[in-house]
């Protein structure tokens, strides 16, 4: 069967594994958090933190350096601070741009990494987004004497759970089917999604959560409205989406190419979902052209059925429409893309010929 081609991601890294690891062994000399799931990275921190540096020796043992820059001789006389009243030091160096080889003694900086005092623990962490260059020599070197941990939005049953136990934190109960709602509504990240359940179990009337107590007051993401405007595109309501569409580009968060990319990944996740098979070999299929399912696989009934309102050959045209969209914005500038994108739907919708 032909396979629908996606964007590369790496693989969902179970929390739950890393800690156990950080746990069984005492800390090593320098580590590096990085990922999307900034909640988790906080936490697995946390267990850290308290394993370097008992509470009460905070002042005592424990340096933090802000980035970008860092100077060096700072970083090694906090390395070689030695333990007060306690048997580590912990220093903790975040959003240092490691990338920027450049503006450091690359050699120096990977033997001070590889010469960490048995005393001592290094953590960088880098913010959502940053991706270390694994090219270089001090990200090498870290990941030769540390560990790199890099957290990631969680399976979308291990979500769901957390989501639930959430709920009865704040005294509600929340059914499952319930939960996934709010994941598709809010998305995977934690830190994303706890002040919307605060918001919606301070709403809801009854101690039961309902889809409709999240669709009354959680904040919708963009991608869940492009979502719900192609599936109107599929459904034959036009003004609908036309209305999404209006909507979404009234958020001056969010670029016009920003969300064509959107558009065109919700295209090529449909014609995915048409070509997979039925049953659990479809959610197989999707799951290796789209590993980022993996933390939203509650998606993918959704994307089996909106996939149904559509044929092959009209999500195939789709996806080159969308192509030649982006070439279009690529070659106008900026000014005009909120109308090529509009442009872009009304062809979208023009496209009926797949009965």
């Amino acid at each position: 069967m032909a396979k629908a081609a996606g964007r590369k991601r790496e693989e969902t890294v179970s929390y739950t594994e890393l800690v156990g690891a950080l746990r069984a062994a005492p800390p090593a000399r320098v580590y590096m958090l990085r990922g999307d799931e900034d909640y988790l990275r906080d936490q697995y921190l946390g267990v850290l933190r308290s394993m370097c540096v008992p509470e009460g020796l905070d002042s005592f043992n424990y340096r933090r350096i802000n980035g970008p820059k860092v100077d060096m001789r700072e970083l090694s006389g906090a390395l070689e601070a030695m333990p007060f009243m306690g048997e580590r030091t912990l220093v903790e160096v975040r959003d240092f741009d490691i990338n920027r080889t450049s503006d450091y003694d690359g050699q120096a900086f990977a033997d001070l990494l590889a010469d960490i005092p048995e005393w001592a623990t290094l953590v960088f962490i880098f913010a959502p987004g940053y991706t270390p260059d694994g090219r270089l020599g001090p990200v090498r070197a870290i990941r030769k004497n540390g560990v790199d941990a890099q957290f990631t939005p969680q399976e979308g049953a291990q979500l769901v759970r957390w989501v639930v136990n959430h709920f009865r934190q704040e005294g509600k109960e929340c059914p499952s089917d319930a939960a996934a709602h709010l994941l598709y509504v809010c998305g995977s990240l934690m830190n994303t999604l706890l002040p919307e359940i605060s918001k919606v179990a301070g709403a809801a009337k009854d101690g039961r959560i309902t889809k409709q107590d999240i669709d009354a007051v959680a904040e919708r993401r963009p991608d869940t409205k492009v979502y719900e405007m192609t599936d109107m595109l599929g459904r034959r309501q036009y003004d609908r989406a036309a209305r999404m569409l209006a909507e979404l580009l009234d958020d001056k968060s969010q670029s016009a190419s920003g969300l064509l990319y959107m558009i065109s990944e919700q295209m090529r996740q449909l014609y995915c979902a048409r070509l997979a098979p039925r049953g659990p070999e479809g959610r197989a299929y999707m799951l290796e052209c789209f590993p980022e399912l993996s933390s939203r696989s509650f998606l993918i009934p959704k994307l089996m059925e909106a996939a149904g309102n559509f044929s092959t050959e009209r999500l195939a045209r789709a996806i080159a429409l969308c192509a030649e969209c982006e070439f279009s914005m690529r070659d106008g500038g900026t000014a005009g893309d909120a109308e090529r994108l509009g442009e872009l739907l009304v062809r979208l919708a023009m496209d009926r010929n797949d009965v």
